[in-house]
């Protein structure tokens, strides 16, 4: 009996650990989406999957069955990275509660920034979001606080307040142009993820200066945003002259420079602009450029191209734009020049390409699938008149109102470009938004390598979407309307959307930041 004893208190030992082990099992994993066509543009793999989450990250990649307290049935459905959106203004909660909508789990605004960038980060966190965040360094406000005395305190709608000064647009003495500089040395050193440069609402500033910014960039190793300086389709102030002087910079400083919003920038000019680069690109100059899928931009209407004298330039009339606060049409040049004066920071639409007609339909497809090419929203936050929605607003108001591509910009190019127009294929559209623009700003940010990819050791920001139903609903009439499709929308493991509905209480957006330098 003595030499039967071990072994039958083995036996009883594994017998009595079976439940723990089918625990520990279950309990291994936080969160399983299961049975989903996992689509990663990293690896390839485009296959039925099952994924476990746990504290944020992905920690299993399975062909087998997965099981957990929590599971996400996805059969059916495609199960990709969040998308990565690098050009968005719309830092409130409402606004990155509807671009969750439309499957962005990461919004950095890159091209116009923030300042001071420590006060733009704590200021987002005290509130929370809904989807990642981060911002670059702000040129302009740097302008705006140096030339105008304006009082920057992180809040980036600084910007649209003090739009109408004149000073920040001015040509300066070397000294105070070298205080700006140092402003945004200042910004850098303080983790901002680039240089966000809008030198085309202030085509008369000095232009060894955005050399000096091309430089700082190549010093911290972190991108240039640039809203090119000119782009008028005629000289003087061609687009010739806009794209050489980004390019130029970027031989000169050996910077990354990146252009936001190719379409809006090129207009009728897209094919000419991209050939521009692609040379550059032959030639190891670092130059790469985003476009959102629309034939219509939105912005200030105070900025420079919008004067009516220079409207024959651009290729538009006053009649092509719509005023966003008032929503009506601009009548005629005598409105136009009357609005410009006294509110040059209305939002207005401008139509520059006609999404209707076939020829500017191309062009537009053309300015996506030009090679590298990241899709970039370039999302204006909502507003009611000339007030910014923010805090626990949900629903939007009525009369909220921004451009349609805040809502509809990623799930319009699977809606339309994949599915209907078949222009991209699925995989070729997810890497445009997941992994092209992690990697876009891994050397600025390392934690972006853990963005934009399915595999394991990644964070755990994932969207789950029908690609038969995914598409956009939002219009210029009505840009409330939030796209379809959507099923999941996870943020660092943490569901924000789930069976298509919001759950107002997740905020578990992260800050995206560079180190302290």
């Amino acid at each position: 009996m003595a030499s039967r004893f071990p072994f039958t208190a083995l036996l009883l030992a594994l017998f009595a650990a079976l439940p723990l082990a089918a625990n520990a099992a279950e309990s291994a994993f936080d969160t399983v989406i299961s049975g989903g066509r996992v689509m990663d543009p990293e690896s390839g793999l485009d296959g039925v999957r099952d994924l476990g989450l746990r504290g944020g990250r992905i920690v299993a990649i399975s062909a087998q069955k997965l099981q957990a307290a929590r599971v996400i049935d996805a059969t059916g459905l495609v199960v990709s990275p969040g998308f990565i959106d690098l050009h968005s203004h719309a830092m409130t909660t409402p606004s990155a509660r509807m671009q969750a909508f439309d499957g962005v789990t990461t919004a950095l605004e890159l091209e116009l920034g923030s300042l001071p960038i420590a006060a733009a980060y704590e200021s987002v966190a005290r509130e929370g979001r809904p989807i990642n965040y981060g911002f670059s360094v702000s040129w302009a406000l740097a302008r705006m606080k140096v030339l105008d005395g304006v009082v920057v305190d992180g809040r980036t709608s600084t910007y649209s307040d003090n739009f109408g000064k004149s000073k920040w647009r001015s040509l300066v003495s070397r000294p105070m142009s070298q205080k700006v500089l140092d402003e945004v040395e200042q910004g850098l050193q303080q983790g901002a993820l680039g240089v966000g440069i809008m030198v085309g609402y202030a085509p008369n500033s000095n232009r060894e200066e955005y050399l000096g910014l091309a430089k700082l960039a190549a010093r911290y190793h972190v991108p240039t945003f640039t809203h090119v300086r000119a782009t008028n389709h005629d000289e003087p102030g061609s687009y010739y002259e806009g794209f050489a002087e980004v390019i130029s910079a970027a031989v000169a400083s050996g910077a990354h420079m990146h252009l936001c919003h190719i379409n809006s920038s090129s207009w009728r000019d897209i094919n000419a602009v991209t050939d521009f680069i692609a040379q550059a690109q032959q030639r190891d100059i670092r130059v790469t450029t985003e476009a959102y899928p629309y034939g219509a931009g939105s912005t200030t209407i105070g900025a420079a191209r919008y004067a009516p004298e220079n409207l024959p330039l651009s290729g538009i009339k006053a009649s092509d734009i719509y005023l966003v606060e008032t929503n009506s049409w601009i009548k005629d040049d005598d409105e136009l020049r009357r609005v410009r004066s006294e509110r040059p920071q209305a939002l207005a639409i401008f139509h520059f390409l006609n999404e209707k007609n076939t020829d500017d339909r191309k062009l537009l497809r053309d300015a996506l699938l030009f090679p590298g090419t990241v899709i970039a929203s370039d999302a204006v936050p909502y507003t009611v008149g000339r007030m910014l929605i923010e805090g626990e607003v949900w629903p939007l108001p009525a009369n909220a109102d921004a451009h349609p591509r805040i809502a509809g910009t990623f799930s319009r190019v699977v809606g339309r470009w994949v599915r209907e127009d078949k222009v991209l294929t699925l995989m070729d559209a997810l890497r445009r938004s997941t992994l092209a623009p992690a990697q876009l700003m891994e050397e600025a940010a390392p934690q972006m390598k853990l963005k934009g990819r399915i595999r394991i050791g990644a964070d755990a920001d994932i969207v789950v979407f029908d690609p038969a139903t995914l598409g956009d609903r939002a219009t210029y009439e009505n840009p409330r309307l939030p796209s379809l499709g959507m099923r999941h929308v996870i943020v660092a493991g943490q569901s924000v959307i789930q069976d298509g509905e919001l759950l107002r209480s997740a905020l578990p957006g992260k800050p995206i930041r560079g180190p302290n330098r």
